[in-house]
Order: structure tokens, then C-alpha cells, then sequence
């Protein structure tokens, strides 16, 4: 892990979090949990007529800032994107949202909790 894992923006991001609340009009809400840790993240999404698009996502949770962050960046870059390009996100993708280059194994488990639900979201 890098010294400046929790550097002032991502702390920042966690404290003040894009997307944030549940989101009226929805086509999907889906929960995941890190078991690990507890972390928990409930994404609400809405899709375009032919369910191919992102077109607004809002997301709840709790957790430690690494989930938190990683979850507020996720929900503003995944907005407008296609059901296949957000099945092709990874860890790597998250690491450049959160600009880091490395990350432990249990913090990495935190920092793909929102990105597990949203695709088990847009692919259930």
C-alpha cells in the first residue's frame, strides 16, 4: 500500500459523496456486502428504454472510506456507460478512480464492494 493511500481526496470523496441517496424512477436496486469487513452498498439504477445504458445510478451505504470513495467516483463514471463496458471494469479501473497504485488484499475486497453491486445489478 502507498503512504498516500488516504490522501485528501479520497477522504474527501468518502466525506462528500457524489450520487449519494436513493433515486426515484429506478429499474434495479441491488445490495452487496463485503463479508469481511461489513461494508455495505445499495445501488439504485436507472437504465435506458433498452436496458443497454446507465443513465442515473444513486447508491447508500456504510463502510470504511476505501468503499465509500471507490463507490462515489464509480457512480459518477458509470453514468451513461453500456451494460458491456461496466462488466469489463476491475480493480485496476478503481485504483485510477481512487489514485492509487496499490492497494492490500483486504482493502481491495472494501474498494470493489460498489462495483460488485452494480454489476450484479445491470446483469441479474
Amino acid at each position: 500500500m502507498t503512504d498516500d493511500f488516504y490522501r485528501e481526496a479520497i477522504v474527501t470523496e468518502a466525506r462528500h459523496p457524489q450520487n449519494y441517496g436513493p433515486l426515484g424512477g429506478t429499474n434495479i436496486t441491488q445490495s452487496q456486502v463485503n463479508p469481511s469487513c461489513g461494508d455495505s452498498v445499495e445501488v439504485y439504477v436507472k437504465l435506458d428504454k433498452e436496458k443497454k445504458k446507465i443513465l442515473d445510478i444513486g447508491w447508500e451505504g456504510n463502510g470504511c472510506v476505501v468503499s465509500m470513495a471507490s463507490m462515489s467516483f464509480l457512480s459518477a463514471r458509470v453514468k451513461g456507460m453500456s451494460l458491456a463496458e461496466i462488466n469489463q471494469l476491475g480493480p485496476d479501473d478503481l485504483k485510477q478512480m481512487l489514485g492509487i497504485e496499490e492497494i492490500t488484499p483486504s482493502r481491495e475486497k472494501c474498494m470493489m464492494v460498489g462495483l460488485i453491486a452494480i454489476q450484479k445489478a445491470v446483469y441479474s
